[in-house]
């Protein structure tokens, strides 16, 4: 039988481990946007979207809009899946329908589970960062907010290239306004790059203060692969270079992860998956198998750390 004092050293040792390892973070669940499932020719239905994902390997997957919620769910369900991400607009526009009415619903449905919806927010009259939407957009999240608390619940902004929540900067600034602990934000790569690249800055360089701002508030973050800078302004060739299968592209990838994990972040990552070339099953297997390098490879490090 051990004495008491070496006992307690181990019980404070193991404690102080898994401290550790959670102060350090590291990859949490994996899942697959929409665009990377729905395919009018093949992948028609929830059940075929869903079922491919289970079939690659995903821990999860998001849904596009609310639209055939539950037999979306359903499926969801029958995979033994998660739902991470719901895609919902909110409109500053539109005086009396903001959001989709539904989403109370939905919320009931996911009652006590992990899935957010991720805001998209839009308009048509203010310019994209503009401060004069903050208002109502923090008067509509914090409404949103209050529904999603009623079922223990948590929201995420989701920043878009073009749209008035454009920036991660413009989440980070939102964010704090709204100010609820249920409100968090998305880094998204893609648009992360974007938005520096039509800024005339460089991401490589920046990305570490953003991420440590964004520290305190985020919930998810969404990955591909990446060249930087694109070879044009151009919107229609833009996604070309800034969005292409995990492991593709010049962009660090695994060190943006990285940077993340090492400050503590264990939360879902998802796989962005707009305007693939690749059929869908050679694109989500190359990223899965990417995805599992990058664990194996951080779990080897922190070992050695």
């Amino acid at each position: 039988m051990l004495p008491r004092s070496v006992f307690f050293l181990f019980i404070g040792l193991a404690l102080s481990g898994a401290a550790e390892a959670q102060r350090r973070g590291g990859p949490g669940a994996f899942f697959v946007f929409n665009n990377g499932l729905s395919d009018t020719a093949v992948y028609k239905t929830p059940a075929a979207q869903v079922a491919l994902a289970a079939k690659m390997g995903f821990d999860g997957v998001e849904k596009n809009r609310l639209d055939n919620f539950p037999a979306f769910y359903e499926a969801v369900k029958a995979n033994r899946l998660k739902l991470n991400m719901m895609y919902v607009q909110v409109a500053l526009d539109d005086e009396k329908t903001p959001y989709d009415p539904r989403l109370e619903e939905v919320f009931k449905t996911l009652r006590g589970t992990d899935a957010m919806p991720w805001l998209f927010i839009t308009s048509q009259k203010l310019k994209p960062s503009s401060v004069e939407g903050d208002a109502r957009a923090v008067a509509i999240i914090r409404e949103i907010s209050a529904l999603a608390q009623r079922y223990g619940l948590r929201v995420t902004l989701y920043p878009h290239t073009w749209f008035w929540l454009e920036s991660v900067g413009d989440a980070i600034r939102v964010v704090e306004k709204v100010a609820r602990p249920n409100v968090g934000l998305t880094f998204n790569l893609p648009h992360y790059l974007a938005t520096q690249f039509y800024a005339g800055q460089n991401p490589a360089q920046n990305f570490p203060a953003w991420a440590a701002k964004a520290k305190p508030y985020l919930f998810a973050v969404s990955v591909n692969g990446a060249d930087f800078p694109p070879p044009s302004p151009d919107r229609a060739r833009l996604w070309d270079t800034l969005i292409q299968p995990l492991g593709e592209g010049r962009y660090d990838t695994y060190g943006f992860l990285k940077t993340f994990w090492d400050a503590g972040f264990t939360g879902p990552v998802g796989l962005q998956c707009y305007n693939i070339k690749q059929d869908k099953p050679t694109h989500l297997r190359k990223s899965m198998a990417t995805w599992n390098e990058y664990k194996k490879r951080y779990r080897a490090e922190q070992k050695t750390n």
